[in-house]
This record gives C-alpha cells, sequence and structure tokens, in this order.
C-alpha cells in the first residue's frame, strides 16, 4: 500500500507539475497576444499621427496650425491689405472714368430692369460704348450696387474687397506650394503692398476681380490634385472660366497657365484621369459662349482695333528704316519689314518691354489710371530681392515652385499682341509671381544670420520706400492725375440739377461721346425710361449732346454746358472744376434774360 501511495504521490506531482506548465504556457501565449496587442495599438497611434499631419499639412480641413506670432501677423498683413484699397475710395481715385461709369449704370439698370442700357435682357456680352465688355464685371457690381446704391463706392466695391482678399488665397497657394508657413506670409505681405497691384484694385478694372479668380483657381487646382476631390477640381475649373468671362486678357493667359499646370503634373493626371474629365468638359462647355464670340464680328472688332499687327504701321516703320539707313543696308529692308519678320519682332519687344527695368522699377506704365508714374509698377527694392531670389529659388522643393515660374514667363503674352506695350493692366498677371520671387528673395536674406547691419539698413529702406508710396497714392495722386479719370464730370451734373428745372433743354457739350453715360450715372436716370424712350448717346429726356460747333442760339431758352474755353452770348450761371481745382465746364443761360 505505501508503495501504491507513493507511485500515486508522484503521478499527481507530474499532473500538477504539467498543470503548471500548461499554465505557464497559457500565460506566454497571453503575454504574447498582449504585445501583438499593444504593437497593434502602436500601429494604429501611428497611423493616426500620419493622418493628423496629412490633415493639418492638408488646406482641406485647415490651414496648418499656426503659432500666435503667425496669426497675429496674418491678421495685421490682412488689416493693410483692406486698409491700402479701402481707405478713402470714393475720393482717390479723384473720379469715375467713362468704364466705370459704363459698369455702374448698366450694372444699375439690369438691377432696376433686367436688361442693360441698350434694352439687352441680361446679356451675355455689353455692347457699351461700342467695345463689347466682357459680363463678369457688370454682374458683380449688382449685388454692391442694391448694398450701397449707386456710387463711387459700389461701382469700386468688387474690384477692391477681392483685392483685398487676394493676399489671402495668395498665402494659402504659397504655403501649398512650399509647405513653408513664414515665406506664405512674406509673400502675403508683399502682395498686400504691392504698387501694382494696389493700382487696380481702388477702381473698377475687370482685370482684378479676374486676377482674384485665377489665384484662387490654382489653389484650389493644386487642392484637388492632392486630395483627389472631384468637387474640388470642378469648382477650380469654374472659377478659370469665371476669369475668362472677367476679363479679356485672361482669355489667352488662362489656358495657357492652365495647360502648364497640367505638364508639371501629368504623371498624376495620366493615373487619376477620370477625375479630370468631368471638371474639364464642364469648363469647356462653360466657354462655348465665349469662343463663339472671340471669332464673332463684334468679338474680332475690339482684337483688331487694339492689335499690334496693322499694316500702316509695319509699312511706317520700313519708310523710316529706309530714310535712316545708308544705302548698302537698305536692302535688308525686304528681310526685316516682311510680315512674318516684322510682326515676330514687334510681339517680342512688346514681350521684353514687360521686364524692362524701367517699366518695372522706374517709371511704370505711362498711362496716369495704370500706375503712380511717378514710380514703377514694383518698388526699387523689390529689384534687390529678385536678384537674391535666383539663388533662393534653387532651395525650394518640389514641382509647385515651377508654376511661378511658368506664371511669370507667360503673364505678359496677353499684352504683347496689342498696343501700347508695356501695359500694365493687360499684364497684371505679373504682379503675383513679382511677389512671390521678391519675397522669397527678402525671406532668405532676413533669415540669414549674419550682416545684421546691411539687414537694418535694407529694412528702413523698405519701410521709407512704402511711405513715399503710401504719399504718392493719397497725397499727390488725385491732384495729379484727376484728368486721367475724367474727374469733373460729377461735379457738372451736380450744377445741371441746380438749374435744370428752369429749361425745356439741356444741351452739353458732347466731348468723346461718354457726357451722357455721366448724366445717366449721376441723377440717376430712370432705366426702364431710358430704354422705353428709344433713347440714344445723343440724346435722352430734356438732355442733347452736341458737338463743340454745334449753333446753340436761336434754340428758345436752354442750360448749355459748354468746355471751359468756349465763351458764349448769354449769362453764365455757374463754372466746374475738378478736385483739384481745374476749370472743366461753364453753365450758360442762352437766350435768357442778358
Amino acid at each position: 500500500m505505501t508503495k501504491n501511495k507513493l507511485f500515486i504521490r508522484r503521478k499527481a506531482l507530474l499532473i500538477r507539475r504539467k498543470a503548471l506548465l500548461i499554465r505557464r504556457k497559457a500565460l506566454l501565449i497571453r503575454r504574447k497576444a498582449l504585445l501583438i496587442r499593444r504593437k497593434a495599438l502602436l500601429i494604429r497611434r501611428k497611423a493616426l499621427l500620419i493622418r493628423r499631419k496629412a490633415l493639418l499639412n492638408s488646406s482641406t480641413t485647415r490651414i496648418k496650425v499656426l503659432s500666435k506670432t503667425q496669426v497675429l501677423l496674418f491678421l495685421a498683413i490682412a488689416i493693410l491689405s483692406f486698409g491700402l484699397r479701402f481707405y478713402n475710395l470714393s475720393e482717390n481715385p479723384p473720379g469715375l472714368y467713362w468704364d466705370e461709369a459704363a459698369f455702374g449704370y448698366n450694372a444699375y439698370s439690369i438691377l432696376k430692369t433686367g436688361h442693360d442700357e441698350h434694352g439687352r435682357f441680361l446679356p451675355l456680352f455689353f455692347e457699351s460704348f461700342g467695345d463689347w465688355k466682357l459680363p463678369g464685371y457688370f454682374y458683380l457690381l449688382v449685388p454692391s450696387i442694391k448694398l450701397f446704391g449707386l456710387s463711387e463706392l459700389s461701382v469700386r466695391f468688387p474690384s477692391a474687397l477681392l483685392g483685398s482678399l487676394a493676399p489671402l488665397i495668395f498665402f494659402l497657394l504659397i504655403k501649398k506650394i512650399t509647405k513653408n508657413t513664414n515665406l506664405a506670409l512674406t509673400s502675403m505681405f508683399f502682395l498686400a503692398i504691392s504698387p501694382w497691384h494696389i493700382q487696380f484694385s481702388r477702381s473698377g478694372f475687370e482685370s482684378t476681380p479676374s486676377l482674384f479668380f485665377v489665384v484662387s483657381g490654382v489653389y484650389l487646382m493644386l487642392l484637388g490634385i492632392e486630395t483627389k476631390k472631384i468637387s474640388i477640381l470642378s469648382l477650380s475649373f469654374f472659377l478659370f472660366v469665371l476669369s475668362i468671362y472677367t476679363y479679356h486678357a485672361s482669355r489667352i493667359f488662362v489656358p495657357l497657365l492652365v495647360i502648364s499646370i497640367i505638364l508639371t503634373n501629368l504623371k498624376w493626371i495620366k493615373q487619376n484621369i477620370k477625375l479630370w474629365a468631368f471638371p474639364a468638359l464642364i469648363g469647356l462647355i462653360l466657354l462655348i459662349p465665349m469662343i463663339i464670340f472671340t471669332l464673332s464680328p463684334n468679338g474680332r472688332s475690339r482684337a483688331i482695333s487694339e492689335s499690334a499687327f496693322k499694316e500702316d504701321d509695319r509699312q511706317t516703320a520700313r519708310l523710316n528704316f529706309d530714310q535712316k539707313s545708308k544705302k548698302p543696308l537698305r536692302f535688308l529692308s525686304g528681310y526685316l519689314f516682311n510680315p512674318p519678320a516684322y510682326y515676330t519682332q514687334v510681339v517680342l519687344i512688346g514681350y521684353l518691354n514687360h521686364f524692362s527695368p524701367t517699366f518695372l522699377f522706374i517709371n511704370g506704365d505711362q498711362i496716369g489710371r495704370h500706375s503712380q508714374v511717378d514710380m514703377g509698377q514694383i518698388y526699387l527694392f523689390d529689384a534687390i530681392f529678385l536678384f537674391l531670389s535666383f539663388s533662393a529659388y534653387k532651395k525650394l522643393k518640389g514641382d509647385g515652385k515651377k508654376i511661378m515660374l511658368f506664371w511669370l514667363l507667360l503673364a505678359p503674352i496677353p499684352a504683347s499682341f496689342v498696343t501700347p506695350t508695356p501695359h500694365a493692366q493687360r499684364a497684371l498677371q505679373m504682379s503675383i509671381p513679382l511677389a512671390f520671387l521678391s519675397s522669397l528673395g527678402a525671406y532668405y536674406f532676413f533669415s540669414a544670420k549674419k550682416l545684421i547691419v546691411i539687414k537694418i539698413l535694407l529694412a528702413g529702406v523698405v519701410i521709407f520706400s512704402f511711405a513715399v508710396f503710401i504719399h504718392l497714392l493719397f497725397v499727390h495722386y488725385p491732384k495729379k492725375f484727376a484728368a486721367d479719370w475724367q474727374d469733373g464730370y460729377r461735379q457738372m451734373v451736380q450744377e445741371v440739377k441746380k438749374y435744370q428745372d428752369d429749361y425745356p433743354k439741356v444741351y452739353i457739350t458732347n466731348i468723346n461721346n461718354v457726357p451722357y453715360i455721366y448724366l445717366l450715372l449721376y441723377l440717376p436716370y430712370d432705366p426702364e425710361k431710358f430704354v422705353k424712350e428709344n433713347s440714344t448717346k445723343g440724346a435722352f429726356g430734356k438732355y442733347v449732346f452736341i458737338d463743340p460747333n454745334y449753333n446753340i442760339y436761336n434754340k428758345g431758352r436752354v442750360l448749355y454746358v459748354a468746355p471751359s474755353w468756349q465763351k458764349e452770348d448769354g449769362e453764365r450761371l455757374s463754372t466746374v472744376n475738378d478736385s483739384s481745382g481745374r476749370h472743366i465746364y461753364s453753365l450758360w443761360d442762352i437766350g435768357g434774360k442778358n
């Protein structure tokens, strides 16, 4: 019995040991399972971190989280951008030039009647002064006029608003291209203070809203490529189409820019062709009316009137060459002035004129509405930063940086085929890449640890140059260039209002065939009545627009608005001066008591 008990005990011990081993193995298995779980959790956490980083880097949900300093800088630059474009906007520029007046009254007519001044219902192209304007700015003005009434502010509001917002969208674009928030802020600042961009943001120029649509379209296109979202790509193409329907130069520039972006991202596009098919198709369909208009006689007439390809100019240039050249060299005339060679030369010179240092840094566009004239289209200090940007550009990574280079090279093309050149409005697209390149040079220069004294001096030059521009813009410009903005017409209409009730007819000297639009705008004249009366530019209501040589006498008693240099046989009621004090018109009582 004893032996059996010992045997049984041993067996029990062995069983217990086996059970312990099994338990240990189970514990090891559980530990391994826990380790696997932990590894899985770590992998999931890493995946979440990668997703969060991707979301933060992507602008689909938000801009990369900015530091407090960066947020304050962003807000300060945004306020500066709005201030420079909206301050004293109704009075500076000092008057509405005739295209602004045409935009304003036709938009007012659309708001009130649904028809333009010629009685066309919601037209896609506006006849205006016979130059057939594109519809974008007219329809942008309708809500502005509804909100503010018919005034200088309402006519300029869309341009000033979209011009003010452009640096904010530019920040997003540069952030996406460079992945550098500080460089994006610097670029935003340089565009916010750009004299070129400010000049066209402070008046009713179609080029400013068109440029805003282009910048927004490029940003959304890059965002759509990153996120592979067809909705974002569709919105991008829609904005490109909108820019084309807003300003004539965009008809050439935008397709070229879109093609350059496509070529830059060609590999991705081939792999995701289905994402592009729908947005591109919708864009092409929306452009069909524009293509038809461009090929129509009305569409071609504008291009022909401003074209650089004029036979008379070619023959004149050839004659000048023959007269100034010595006999042995005159044989070159047949080669230099045959149409292909001559027109190629004209376009090339027109293109290069936009990169002229005189145009960019010294005098700018000599049309008073297009620049300060006493300085370049951009600051003189920009020349330094543009030079520094050549080496800084090489440090940028990714294909996105190519877009700004393409942008700069393509921007002057629309202005190269027409006269005169250089033309700041038609080449306004240049302000974007130039602002980026200047900011790039400035960012890398001021980021360097050395050259502290030179940095302080250069910063002083920047501040001084900006202060000079502000002084020119708000003090000298409105006085010096009042005539360029047809200043005085508002004052003329105000004087007419004072006296018109005493006269059955008001005769107005028809300078440049434009006074009628100012009477319509500033009275303001009922658009429905204007159309129903079959009114024309020559007469409406009691207002008659006449040639300066017209015999104003023997018409009974009339109120006559004559140019300043003209003296009449009657009683002078008042004189009309522009805001700079220049005498523009005189109001005469003709046929009344002397």
